[in-house]
């Protein structure tokens, strides 16, 4: 017989030497907490069901090949609650010496007193590791039965010195406190304290803030995972991208505001493989059978970074009428999108709202066409459903033009009627050849003619739509004598025979955004030339049109800085501005857009 004491040890033992349960994270979770009142609005036992995207990341508090989780994360996602949910499992099953890092010390009292101790206090499993005198569980430093929980505001420097941890929780880390002359960042001086463990781990959360911020910056380091649902009409997986969520561009008062009740009650998300249009409720079922998928092959081994934003959260306040709503009010606003991009979206903000200022010429209805008009078609492929964009703008002799129509469509025979409801002739029709260019030009060989060529010795020359090219900004595109920059230039396709030749128009993108630039600021910005819209383009038509931005970019060990064109982060779409962009080469060749007299070279470069 064992004496008590003997008894006693050997229950210490035990529970010490205890193995891992082959229970998974979740199913733990699941059967042993209970969400409050003050964490939910529907308080019960803990569930995933409506969130099955938290599993994962749940699992890796238990996965050993795992070192770094980073939650990059919208709002009304769960995330802390996810981290508390994971945080629970460790003390009962792997009890570890743990950290839990906060922006400021007032908010890790807070969210202990408030969030963090009625979790506990919920369950009977956490309540048992309770030690028997409740002094040693204050707020910030918690001493249960085998393990110990410390709170630390990142303000408070001399609290994350010499306390060595196994698991550190970062949570919202882009509003730690930064570096100091004489401390290093609140992030980096807690990493430093989990040396001295071989098994340690990192949870990393946050909602982004820019581009450089702590959060967006660890996510690139990471596998960078998004949650792809099956679409309920194709079955195809996709991720929810915010350009997909839609509305009635009808909306309007009569004083042109927009009507948030209707734009909140046709708000809806088009699929990007089928465009089928799916609901709330469908969201909600589609959600329950994502996966992730990781899109970073050269991730840093053990790294796990996960994206999620607000459209996949089932809660009331993150429907497509709300978001749509939020959207709207947050434009309109004085503080304008950053808030919505950050938090909704969990995108980092470039310092660039999506909307510029709209100094571009509309139209009225019952104004004319531009004198002498010629419309001119311009189409982008694509790889993917819808496979082709397309704007008409008519153009007159002197660089006059005008919206007239925009769209996409998914056929050859659909563009063709395209270009002849709206009166195109076949050598004003330029198709993007950049995907699938040999079968953009077999189609381009199907409308026009031959004629020989004016030239002796020369093949015969394919006159009829026109295949086009966009390159980026490079050496090739400087004439050699007067080192100016080249807007286009006008070759021949590789074709499989010699019969005739078949022009290929490839054009200088970075030089034709900078004249599609100033022709939107309207006439004084643009020499006198006229870019009308029509009162037709949406807000879908802007969001292609300012899918790209200016950014300075230093070269080399000069020291000289760039500015060139990129693509803003956060999937925006720029079918559409591809489009203009061939309008305006289609343009130059055709005599109608003299662009010289708007071409003045802008500085670009300048001392760093």
């Amino acid at each position: 017989m064992l004496t008590p004491i003997q008894t006693e040890i050997l229950a210490d033992l035990r529970a010490i030497w205890k193995p891992t349960p082959r229970q998974s994270v979740t199913e733990w979770s699941e059967q042993n907490l209970v969400l409050t009142s003050r964490q939910t609005e529907h308080p019960g036992p803990y569930s995933t069901a409506n969130r099955p995207y938290v599993r994962e990341p749940l699992e890796c508090w238990r996965d050993p090949s795992v070192t770094d989780v980073v939650l990059c994360w919208g709002s009304q996602t769960s995330k802390t609650t996810t981290l508390m949910a994971g945080l629970c499992w460790l003390i009962d099953n792997e009890p570890s010496p743990v950290l839990w890092l906060m922006p400021t010390e007032l908010l890790a009292r807070s969210f202990s007193r408030t969030r963090w101790m009625p979790f506990l206090e919920e369950s009977d499993v956490m309540r048992r590791h309770f030690p028997d005198n409740r002094k040693k569980i204050t707020l910030l430093e918690q001493h249960f039965d085998r393990c110990t929980l410390t709170f630390v505001g990142s303000n408070s420097p001399a609290n994350l010195a010499s306390r060595p941890i196994r698991i550190l929780v970062a949570d919202e880390v882009d509003k730690f406190a930064a570096a100091t002359s004489r401390e290093a960042a609140a992030l980096e001086l807690a990493l430093q304290r989990t040396k001295s463990y071989s098994s340690s781990k990192h949870f990393l959360t946050s909602t982004p803030t820019t581009l450089e911020g702590e959060i967006w910056q660890h996510f690139l380091q990471g596998d960078q995972r998004r949650f792809f649902i099956p679409c309920p009409h194709c079955e195809r997986p996709i991720k929810l991208l915010w350009p997909q969520v839609k509305w009635d561009p009808q909306a309007k008062d009569e004083s042109g505001a927009w009507h948030l009740g209707r734009v909140r009650a046709s708000a809806h998300y088009q699929c990007q493989e089928c465009a089928g249009h799916i609901s709330d409720a469908q969201k909600v079922v589609a959600v329950r059978k994502g996966l992730w998928r990781p899109e970073n092959p050269n991730a840093i081994p053990g790294v796990r970074s996960y994206h999620l934003s607000s459209l996949y959260s089932p809660d009331r306040k993150c429907t497509w009428g709300n978001l749509a709503v939020a959207f709207i009010q947050a434009r309109e606003s004085l503080l304008g999108l950053q808030g919505f991009i950050n938090g909704d979206l969990a995108e980092p903000w470039e310092n660039q709202d999506s909307r510029m200022e709209r100094l571009e010429l509309i139209a009225p209805p019952d104004a004319p066409p531009p004198a002498e008009a010629v419309p001119i078609l311009t189409v982008d492929c694509q790889a993917v459903s819808p496979y082709f964009w397309f704007v008409v703008r008519a153009w007159g002799p002197e660089g006059h033009s005008r919206l007239v129509s925009y769209g996409h469509r998914d056929t050859w025979e659909e563009i063709r009627e395209a270009q002849l409801t709206h009166g195109v002739t076949d050598n004003h029709v330029g198709i993007d050849s950049g995907h699938a260019a040999a079968d953009v030009y077999a189609h381009c060989l199907r409308w026009g003619r031959i004629v020989p060529s004016r030239q002796p010795g020369l093949l015969p020359l394919h006159v009829g739509w026109t295949p086009m090219k966009g390159r980026e900004r490079d050496a090739s595109w400087k004439d050699p004598k007067t080192k100016q920059p080249r807007p286009y230039w006008l070759g021949s396709a590789a074709l499989p025979h010699r019969k005739f030749r078949l022009p290929l128009l490839e054009f200088n993108g970075d030089f034709m955004l900078d004249i599609l630039t100033k022709l939107r600021k309207g006439p004084e910005g643009a020499g006198g030339f006229q870019w009308e819209l029509t009162d037709q383009a949406d807000e879908e038509y802007f969001r292609h049109l300012n899918a790209k931005v200016r950014k300075p970019q230093v070269i080399g060990r000069s020291g000289k800085v760039h500015v060139i064109w990129r693509l803003r982060s956060g999937h925006w779409p720029d079918h559409l501005l591809d489009c203009e962009l061939e309008q305006l080469a289609m343009a130059m060749i055709h005599r109608r857009l003299p662009w010289a007299a708007i071409a003045a070279p802008e500085r670009e470069e300048e001392t760093a």
